[in-house]
């Protein structure tokens, strides 16, 4: 099975194998510009072009496809029901959802049900995952389009919780911050428990802009800036880190009101915070966040982890 997942910078392809191994073939490509807007595709010919002459170039066979999907737009929302039968379960889910998603008809909605965090729990814990129809209905045209089944269609933040349950990041009380191009993914998991997710309208090109107007140079340029200068703790760059630290602000402040959320009603404390994405291996970055929030803090060093859990995720079903 082939999953993908098509950022606003980058688009990952991962070719499963048998098993569940994780070191399939992968592929990451420049997404074309003006392609897809968070998480939503504008312009399907072109993407499917440049994708099906990466399937063609690398010789890959697959017939069947997952997507994973990052957008803003996606609502995600984790509920505790009373007990109940299952039929009555989904009424009652109706009714929430018209609180969470009041133009829901315009949502394609999924559900499913939860581990309890402690066995004394006489709740039913439930996932609710929903996206709007104009984007599920454009990847389902892209599958088409590539000539492929499609099997399943993800959230981001679900793919990214079962990536790291399968390769064991998951254990203690882990927050998994994925700092994508325009969408930062915000993930809480309780030893291999899911807890919830939040979505954070900001993400790495927004540093990047920022260095590429220090600079006076080109985005691409700017990008390569990012990875190779210590912008954050270096006083030769005090201005720049000054910027960058203000566009993280109301990132760090978000960031510090899930955590409360999560103490608040579960009475337990965050012990890591795991940072994905490109944009976690800005220089200084990880020791600014440890320091802010006085919480150990990881950057994931194997590449293929850092860039392809997501993917790898979303080809994990059943999990």
């Amino acid at each position: 099975m082939l999953g993908i997942e098509i950022g606003n910078f980058n688009t990952k392809l991962l070719v499963g194998e048998k098993k569940n191994k994780f070191f399939g073939k992968r592929l990451m490509i420049n997404t074309p510009s003006n392609v897809i807007t968070n998480g939503k595709i504008i312009d399907i010919n072109s993407l499917a072009d440049v994708i099906n002459e990466t399937l063609k170039r690398n010789n890959i066979k697959e017939k069947q496809v997952c997507f994973t999907i990052s957008s803003s737009n996606n609502i995600i929302r984790d509920l505790e029901l009373p007990l109940m039968k299952e039929e009555e379960v989904e009424k009652a889910l109706y009714y929430e959802i018209e609180q969470y998603i009041p133009d829901y008809e315009n949502y394609v909605i999924d559900y499913r049900y939860l581990p309890n965090i402690a066995e004394k729990d006489k709740m039913i814990r439930v996932l609710i995952a929903s996206s709007p129809k104009d984007i599920i209905e454009k990847y389902v045209k892209l599958a088409e389009m590539l000539k492929l089944k499609l099997e399943a269609i993800d959230i981001y933040s679900n793919s990214i919780y079962k990536a790291c349950k399968k390769v064991n990041l998951a254990e203690g009380i882990v927050s998994v911050v994925d700092i994508g191009a325009v969408v930062t993914n915000v993930t809480v998991i309780d030893n291999g428990n899911y807890i919830f997710s939040r979505s954070i309208e900001f993400g790495g090109n927004k540093i990047t802009q920022i260095i590429a107007n220090a600079f006076n140079i080109d985005f691409q340029a700017a990008e390569e800036y990012k990875r190779a200068k210590k912008f954050i703790g270096e006083e030769n760059y005090k201005d720049i880190e000054d910027t960058i630290l203000l566009s993280f602000s109301e990132v760090f402040q978000q960031l510090s009101r899930i955590f409360d959320f999560y103490y608040a009603t579960y009475h337990k404390n965050i012990q890591k915070i795991i940072m994905l994405g490109g944009t976690s291996k800005l220089l200084g970055l990880r020791g600014y966040v440890e320091d802010y929030f006085r919480i150990p803090t990881f950057v994931i060093e194997t590449e293929d982890y850092l860039y392809f859990l997501p993917v790898y995720g979303c080809l994990l079903r059943g999990e």
